[in-house]
Order: structure tokens, then sequence, then C-alpha cells
């Protein structure tokens, strides 16, 4: 995204507004959350992730730690916590949606039908998929055009003397923009690299990335992980290739 010409639109659109008949005190408000948005650090966005984050564990059905799902996801990424200098933690949604997310304060969700879809190797690679997605910077980059989005949203809700800060409905709306962002081929192909990598550092079998890609692409178009993570068999064409290259 261009942020010089955001923050341009912006300006001519206070210039405007500042013509009309409104609560100037409200529009101020609203303008400050207009110049947040584009301005906001890195570090800020992902202590705002933290909280939009909590707020979706709050209302998700989260697997207790005696689970059976949580002991698994547990088992699998025990040596994840602080991979490539990351603080992750990991969590996973009762659900039968088969889906996967992470957001860039280092949080990652698994659904349980995404675990009861896969083995642990295949689940292995989609989880360190979603971690590339943190490491490569793709979760921040997606946070902040949600964000900026959200801040547009205020602003023009100030001008119509609605409430000038986040409501719960709007937050809501910017942890699932942030979690179902759509990612360029690059984004989705490195992601890919970066769990294959994993895999192989951690002494998993690389061809499960392949069988989880495919498996992936058997069910379909769809929402959720089958919606943001597109073109999954040509992905997996792309790790057979990786594979036969080192002579796997």
């Amino acid at each position: 995204m261009n942020f010089k010409v955001l923050a341009g639109v912006v300006l001519a659109s206070g210039l405007f507004i500042w013509g009309c008949n409104v609560d100037t005190a409200r529009l101020a408000n609203g303008g400050m959350s207009l110049v947040s948005a584009i301005t906001i650090s890195d570090e800020q966005l992902k202590q705002e992730s933290r909280n939009m984050r909590a707020r979706g564990d709050q209302q998700a059905e989260v697997a207790s730690s005696g689970s059976s799902y949580a002991k698994r996801l547990n088992n699998l990424t025990g040596n994840l916590k602080n991979e490539a200098g990351l603080d992750l933690n990991f969590k996973v949604y009762l659900t039968e949606d088969i889906n996967a997310n992470a957001t860039p304060d280092g949080s990652v969700r698994v659904y349980s039908g995404l675990m009861d879809y896969m083995d642990d190797d295949e689940l292995f690679f989609v989880i360190g998929h979603e971690i590339g997605h943190v490491a490569n910077g793709d979760a921040l980059d997606a946070m902040r055009v949600a964000y900026t989005t959200a801040g547009l949203r205020q602003g023009v809700a100030s001008v119509n003397n609605a409430a000038v800060i986040f409501s719960d409905s709007l937050l809501g709306d910017l942890l699932e923009a942030a979690v179902n962002a759509q990612f360029s081929q690059k984004q989705e192909s490195d992601a890919d690299v970066y769990g294959y990598n994993l895999m192989r550092k951690y002494g998993k079998d690389p061809a499960s990335a392949v069988s989880a890609l495919n498996k992936l692409a058997a069910l379909g178009s769809g929402g959720g992980f089958l919606a943001s993570h597109p073109d999954s068999a040509e992905r997996a064409r792309n790790i057979e290739k990786l594979i036969a290259a080192e002579g796997k």
C-alpha cells in the first residue's frame, strides 16, 4: 500500500469535511485515528494484534490444556516457542473448520478440524507455513492494511457522529480481516519454503508438505484457510521440485 498516497487522500478529505456542519471535536478525534492508523509503528501493531487475539480467544472455544488436541499441539510445537527469535504461542480452536492462522504478535491458532484432517508431519508443515507468514513480515503487512482500513472507517464514523473509538464489532472485523488476508503468490511460496525448511530442521518428513498441500487441494475452493491460501496443488508441485532438487 502506498501510505503517502493514502495520507494525501485523508488530508484532502479533511479539507473537504471542514466545510460541513459537523462536530469538530469528534472529527479531530477521528482524524487522529486516521493518522495513527497510517503512522503506527510495527511494535504498536503487534500490541494491537495481541489485544485483538486475546479478544478472539475469549470468543472462541479454546481446547483446554488437558485435552488431546492441546497435548498433541504442544508436542508438535514444544521446540517452536522461540523459533527464529519470535515469541510464539499456540492454541487449538475447537471447530470442524479446516483452518489455521497467525497474527504478527506470534499467536498461531490451529483448528481442531485441521488437526483431524492431517497427520503430525502434515500439520507441522501447515504450522510452519503460518510461522513463515509471521517471520517474513506478511502477517504484519496484512495487519497494517486492516488497521488502516479500520482507521478510515472510524474517521467516516466520526463525521456521522458515531462513536470514535473502535467498537467491539470493529475490533472483530479487524481481527477477521488480518487473519483472512489474501497473500501474494510469492508470499505463499516463501511461507511454504519456510515451513519446508522447518521440517528439515526438526527431522520431519518433507514429503508430508506435499501431502498436506494435496489434501487441501482435494477439498476444492472454500472459505477460511482455503480462501486465503489458494493454488494448493500448484504449491505442492513446487515443493516436489524442491525435494527433487535437494536429492530427497
